[in-house]
């Protein structure tokens, strides 16, 4: 009986399986990539405002992987953990130590650039707040860019001076990881978002936009209207003829006669491009051969799949 549990347990897990490894990660959505995009774009301008650091930033990377496989390459650089209650997960900031200090130099009047070795110790309390502040101004641009779908909030756990990524090794989750260049001072800065977070956005951004709706022109109704009615058409009037033998048609020729009783030409169809439109009285006013509209005649199914046929009087 057990056994029979545990081989349905393992079905299932196996589906579950196959189901989730045909979604394709958040990161490659476009809508996501673009939100990352937009994210790293808008960096330049708080750290230029914040600390005084100008240089242009690009997204050189996006991945998603395991949080082992997506820190491991941060091990030893200045890491600013904080953690997502909304979401309880960690996110993380990572970056060259020159690049805190670059920070430095340029809060208090320097340009950044011309610094020397940088010292091997552990931070000090200042060097910490201003390394939280250096990465929360760049996380922040991130939620800003993703607050109109799920918004979050980054608490401080710690700073470290040399980033260990092995206690993520323990975490099986993926991590959502942006590259970002400094291209001034050829130097990387990397946000690691949960992916379980994101996760969140993506029936939101993965739906079609809807159309907005077209304004229409008001009058467009009228002026179709009049400019209908201002289409020329040619009317033709039919009369209903005798009935005669084909042979007696093949043989008609110029000058040839063909009688009309009176009464058959007392009442006419009009028609326009082979179509009956309406019957009528024919007459004389004026001067002029005039028809008095009687009724509209009907269209008849034989007459809308084939060739008009003429009814005989």
């Amino acid at each position: 009986m057990d056994t029979a549990l545990d081989e349905d347990r393992l079905k299932r897990l196996e589906i579950t399986e196959i189901f989730h490894s045909t979604i394709a990660p958040i990161v490659e959505l476009p809508a996501m990539r673009a939100l990352l995009e937009a994210s790293a774009q808008d960096c330049p301008a708080t750290l230029r405002e914040t600390f005084g650091l100008d240089a242009e930033i690009v997204l050189e990377r996006t991945v998603q992987q395991s949080a082992y496989e997506a820190l491991g390459p941060c091990s030893g650089l200045i890491g600013v953990i904080y953690f997502i209650a909304e979401w309880n997960a960690r996110a993380v900031v990572a970056f060259d130590a020159m690049l805190l200090f670059r920070a430095l130099d340029a809060m208090y009047g320097g340009d950044g650039r011309q610094l020397g070795e940088v010292p091997v110790r552990e931070l000090s309390g200042l060097e910490e707040s201003v390394a939280d502040q250096l990465a929360r101004a760049v996380i922040a641009q991130f939620q800003a860019r993703l607050a109109p779908y799920v918004a979050f909030t980054c608490s401080l756990e710690r700073v470290e001076r040399a980033f260990d990524a092995e206690p993520f090794g323990k975490d099986k989750s993926d991590l959502v990881l942006a590259q970002l260049l400094l291209q001034a001072f050829d130097e990387r800065m990397v946000v690691a978002l949960p992916a379980r977070g994101l996760e969140l956005v993506r029936d939101q951004i993965a739906a079609p936009e809807e159309e907005a709706p077209v304004e229409l022109d008001p009058n467009w109704s009228r002026q179709l209207a009049e400019s209908i009615g201002r289409t020329e058409v040619d009317l033709v009037a039919v009369a209903a003829g005798p009935p005669m033998l084909l042979g007696d048609v093949a043989a008609l020729q110029p000058g040839s006669l063909v009688e009309f009783d009176a009464e058959q030409l007392e009442r006419v169809r009009i028609e326009s491009d082979g179509e009956a439109i309406f019957e009528g009285q024919l007459g004389q006013q004026k001067g002029f051969f005039s028809i008095c509209i009687e009724a509209p005649v009907a269209a008849k199914p034989d007459e809308n799949k084939g060739p008009p046929t003429r009814r005989r009087g």
